[in-house]
């Protein structure tokens, strides 16, 4: 287990996630255990009269959670019939494609702030450098107005939009962990049956 942990690990720190196929509740405890302590735990399910868009049918573009997970991690109980697939993509990289300008540039944009926690901000950065690494918190609807037209998001959102990225089908027992301050994830729209079921959990 520490071996494959360890891989698992530096998957996460070097593609940003992790696909972890056919696993049981017990090697899904192992797994949360090693990588942190939960902070909030979430049924993913669908409910048609719900507004949020991570309980609807629709696709979700890519973005992260709250900035306090560093892992989020998915088991799959049961998945939908066509559509829903996850998928992710490395902030990082595309932050890398950027000019020193534009990376300098989005460094001072600040995003609405997912309001979850007691005592949690107003707003917080897109990106930011902490001891030479880099942390990303981006959600396309959290930009303010006043940065809605600003050239290096604009590009940066380009690049997300043009660039590859994975997309990944889970099985029923499958895990699904992404490193939420360097991987941007999201999911395809659901067209099939709409009693697929995730688990979701923050980990801190």
């Amino acid at each position: 287990m520490m071996e494959e942990m360890e891989n698992w690990k530096n998957e996460l720190d070097n593609n940003g996630f992790v696909h972890i196929p056919n696993q049981n509740a017990a090697k899904l405890n192992d797994i949360i255990t090693n990588l942190g302590e939960v902070i909030m735990e979430t049924d993913v399910k669908v409910n048609i009269e719900s507004r949020a868009l991570v309980t609807s049918t629709r696709e979700l573009d890519f973005h992260t959670d709250h900035h306090k997970a560093k892992y989020i991690i998915w088991f799959c109980h049961k998945q939908t019939s066509d559509g829903g697939y996850s998928i992710a993509i490395n902030a990082e990289n595309l932050y890398n494609q950027l000019e020193k300008e534009q990376q300098d540039a989005l460094k001072k944009i600040e995003l609405f702030e997912h309001k979850v926690f007691p005592g949690d901000k107003e707003s917080n950065p897109l990106v930011i450098e902490e001891q030479g690494n880099l942390k990303f918190y981006y959600s396309f609807w959290l930009v303010r107005d006043e940065d809605k037209n600003n050239d290096a998001l604009k590009r940066f959102r380009e690049l997300i939009a043009q660039s590859s990225y994975a997309k990944i089908r889970l099985e029923e027992k499958d895990i699904f962990i992404v490193n939420n301050h360097k991987c941007f994830h999201g999911r395809t729209e659901i067209k099939g049956s709409t009693d697929r079921f995730l688990k979701r959990y923050w980990i801190n």
